[in-house]
C-alpha cells in the first residue's frame, strides 16, 4: 500500500514537471518569436529606409534641367553605403548579427528604355518644365553658330552610337494618300511632348539657357552632330515630305494636271506624252517643295494640304526652269510668295517629322542630347549610363537573408 501512494506522489511531480517546462519552452518560444518579429520589423523598417536613402542621393543638376531621377553610382559604392548605414545602425546591438550587403543595379540604369520611358510619362505629366543650367546673354544667343562634335571618344560613348536612320517619309505620305487627317501624323506621345518641352530647334523661343546645339529637336530627327549637316538632313526629309503632298495636290486638281498634259503633249506629241507629264508633275512638285522649304526657313507658314490660293510655282517656271534663288516680288527673300500664306509653321513640320523617326531611335537620340549638354555645361565625365533609377539589395540578420527594392 505504501508504495502505491509513492508511486503516485512520484507521478504528480513527474506530471507537474513536464507541464511546467511545456509552459516554459510556450513561453520562451512566444518571447523568442516576439522578439524575431521586432528585429523583423525593424530590420524592414531600416533596409527600406537606407535603399531611399540612396535614392535621395539625385543629381540635382540632371532633375532641374530635364526632370529625370537618377543616381550616380555602381554597385560597389551602393554596397559600402548599405553597410555603413547598418553599422551605424546595429553595431550596438548585440541581438543582431549583420551580414555584408549584396547590391544589383542590373536594369536600373536611366539608359534602358523601359526606364527612360517610364520617367519621361511622368514628367510630361508632372507639367515640370526646364531649368536653364546656364544663362546666356542676348548677344551671345544671337552670335553662337552652327557646332559639331569632332571627339570621336565622346560619339563613341553616345547612347545611340550605332543607330542610323531618320524618319520615314514614305510613311507620311501613304497615309496622306489614305486619306488620313494630319493630326494622324503627329503623335501625342509623352515622348513627344517632352521633346518640344526640353529640346530647342532653330527658331525656338523658350529660354533653354545654354546648350551644345541650338538645334536640338533636328539631331533628334537626322542623328548628324554636325549642326550645319543635321539642318540640312531635315530640310532634305521637308522637301520629300511636302514633294509628296505637293504631288497628291497636283493629282487632284483637275485644271493643273490638265495643263501639265497640254504641255507634255506640245513638247512630246504621241504615246510619250503620259511619260512627259509625269515629269512635269514631279518636276512641278519639287520645284514647289523646294519654295516651300524656303518660306518654312524664313519662319513663314506652309499649308500641309494645299489649295490653288497657297500653290506658288507657275507652270512656266517649270518649262522654262527659270525658279532660282533670286526668284520672287523683290520682297520675298529668295522664294516665290504664294497668294495665301497660311497653314502649319516649321515647328509643326517637326513634329511630324518627329513622330515618323522609330521610337527606339528617339529616345536614344534624346538620351544623346542630355548626355552631350551635361557633359559640355556641367560635368566633363558625364555619362547617363551612370546614373540609376532604382536598385536591389540584400543582407544577412541572424541567420535569415532580407531582400529590398526600391525605384524613383
Amino acid at each position: 500500500m505504501k508504495i502505491f501512494l509513492r508511486s503516485r506522489k512520484g507521478s504528480y511531480i513527474v506530471f507537474i514537471t513536464l507541464v511546467f517546462s511545456s509552459v516554459l519552452i510556450m513561453t520562451t518560444a512566444v518571447l523568442h518569436a516576439a522578439g524575431q518579429r521586432a528585429i523583423d520589423s525593424t530590420v524592414q523598417h531600416f533596409g527600406r529606409l537606407w535603399g531611399r536613402s540612396i535614392l535621395a542621393e539625385y543629381d540635382r543638376t540632371l532633375k532641374e534641367r530635364y526632370g529625370f531621377f537618377g543616381f550616380y553610382g555602381n554597385e560597389f559604392e551602393v554596397e559600402k553605403k548599405l553597410d555603413f548605414y547598418a553599422s551605424y545602425t546595429f553595431d550596438e546591438k548585440k541581438y543582431i548579427r549583420y551580414k555584408d550587403s549584396v547590391c544589383s543595379l542590373k536594369g536600373k540604369a536611366i539608359t534602358e528604355p523601359d526606364n527612360f520611358k517610364k520617367q519621361i510619362k511622368e514628367i510630361a505629366a508632372s507639367g515640370v518644365n526646364p531649368k536653364p543650367i546656364k544663362k546666356l546673354s542676348q548677344e551671345a544667343a544671337a552670335s553662337a553658330g552652327d557646332r559639331s562634335i569632332n571627339s570621336q571618344r565622346i560619339t563613341a560613348g553616345l547612347p545611340s552610337e550605332g543607330r542610323r536612320g531618320g524618319p520615314g517619309i514614305k510613311g507620311l505620305i501613304d497615309l496622306m494618300k489614305e486619306g488620313k487627317p494630319v493630326s494622324a501624323l503627329v503623335s501625342q506621345s509623352a515622348q513627344n511632348i517632352y521633346a518640344f518641352r526640353f529640346f530647342s530647334h532653330r527658331f525656338s523661343d523658350k529660354d533653354f539657357g545654354d546648350s551644345f546645339f541650338r538645334c536640338e529637336l533636328e539631331y533628334i530627327i537626322s542623328g548628324k552632330t554636325d549642326e550645319r549637316k543635321a539642318k540640312k538632313s531635315v530640310g532634305n526629309d521637308l522637301i520629300l515630305l511636302r514633294n509628296g503632298m505637293n504631288l497628291i495636290y497636283l493629282y487632284s486638281c483637275d485644271e493643273k494636271r490638265g495643263a501639265a498634259a497640254a504641255a507634255a503633249q506640245a513638247a512630246t506629241p504621241g504615246p510619250a506624252a503620259v511619260v512627259t507629264q509625269a515629269l512635269i508633275m514631279e518636276t512641278w512638285a519639287l520645284l514647289e517643295a523646294q519654295n516651300d522649304l524656303k518660306i518654312l526657313e524664313d519662319n513663314k507658314p506652309v499649308r500641309f494640304m494645299k489649295y490653288d490660293e497657297n500653290w506658288a510655282v507657275s507652270l512656266e517656271n517649270v518649262i522654262s526652269m527659270l525658279f532660282d534663288d533670286e526668284s520672287g516680288d523683290g520682297e520675298s527673300p529668295g522664294y516665290i510668295r504664294p497668294e495665301s500664306m497660311d497653314g502649319m509653321e516649321y515647328e509643326e513640320y517637326l513634329r511630324i517629322l518627329l513622330s515618323a523617326v522609330p521610337e527606339e531611335t528617339r529616345i536614344l537620340r534624346m538620351m544623346d542630347i542630355i548626355q552631350i549638354n551635361m557633359k559640355y555645361l556641367y560635368c566633363g565625365s558625364f555619362l547617363l549610363k551612370d546614373y540609376y533609377t532604382g536598385l536591389e539589395f540584400s543582407f544577412g540578420v541572424n541567420g535569415r537573408t532580407y531582400e529590398f527594392k526600391e525605384d524613383y
